[in-house]
């Protein structure tokens, strides 16, 4: 079977005798540094070209204020350079960000006593397309086309003061915005958690499991293959409610692709006090207030 791979241009990565200002020539210290994961600025990282999985400490997570009720419960086992296994505590979703560059990372937890609070592996260097270097105890980013580049438009209108400071501003905060959908962190669940108000009394119900056209198909992989590379699904392996996807066509030609939620409405209470025409009452008591 022959592959082909499309060529792309990414820029020359070159270390020199300027990134070795302030280190001895002679170390043996691993690549340690600090970045944003979450909200939180995180100090001692080790970037560890070794490691298949990122991993974090659970006091780290602790001191993040994060819950562990976040932690996707599933154990992976590690093992170490003589054979030694440990296992995580589950998996967790964050958010790193460092020079510029950000990307949603899945992390293994572990409950450890360890001189680092967290070890990026491979996942993220390879994400990041970070190229690390233990000599110049620094690392470098390729980019190349679109990738990590920011725009934002300014009005054209605005005075020149105006302008710059706003630019002045963005720039500052740009690391505030979500650019994308990997930017988008999620929310502690102390402070917001959104639950189904499901009726215990009705029972789970699994959907047969419906087929579809070849063409339908491709159309329902293709959007969730892009929803779990932006982490806003994943995947369970036992289910209590199970549904079908359901495929719509816009009025503009594309496909809209559903969820059939018609037993899972059925179990959770309807509002008792609806309110269906909410924008009329609202003009409604606005005209009889003036």
């Amino acid at each position: 079977m022959k592959f082909s791979f499309k060529p792309r241009n990414l820029p020359q990565i070159t270390f020199d005798d300027t990134n070795m200002q302030g280190i001895s020539d002679l170390h043996h210290d691993g690549l340690v540094i600090t970045m944003q994961i979450g909200i939180a600025r995180v100090l001692r990282i080790l970037v560890d070209g070794g490691r298949s999985v990122n991993l974090i400490m659970l006091n780290v997570l602790k001191a993040m204020k994060i819950d562990e009720d976040q932690i996707i419960k599933k154990s992976n086992v590690l093992v170490g350079f003589s054979g030694e296994t440990r296992n995580t505590l589950g998996e967790i979703y964050l958010s790193t960000y460092v020079e510029g560059v950000s990307s949603y990372e899945i992390f293994g937890v572990l409950d450890s006593l360890s001189s680092y609070n967290t070890i990026l592996g491979r996942p993220w260097i390879h994400n990041v397309r970070a190229i690390p270097s233990t000599t110049t105890s620094g690392s470098k980013f390729q980019r190349n086309g679109g990738y990590n580049q920011r725009y934002v438009l300014v009005g054209s209108d605005a005075p020149d003061n105006v302008k710059t400071e706003l630019v002045s501003f963005l720039k500052i905060k740009s690391t505030c915005f979500a650019w994308s959908h990997f930017d988008m962190t999620s929310i502690n669940a102390n402070v917001i958690t959104h639950k189904l108000n499901i009726d215990t009394s009705f029972k789970p119900v699994q959907q047969k499991r419906r087929k579809f056209a070849p063409e339908r198909n491709a159309i329902i992989n293709e959007e969730v293959d892009k929803l779990l590379d932006m982490r806003m699904i994943r995947e369970i392996m036992y289910p209590e409610w199970l549904a079908n996807v359901v495929v719509v066509q816009k009025k503009n030609g594309k496909w809209r692709v559903c969820i059939d939620y018609t037993n899972l409405n059925k179990a959770c209470p309807k509002d008792p006090f609806p309110l269906p025409h909410i924008d009329a009452m609202w003009l409604q008591w606005l005209d009889m207030n003036c």
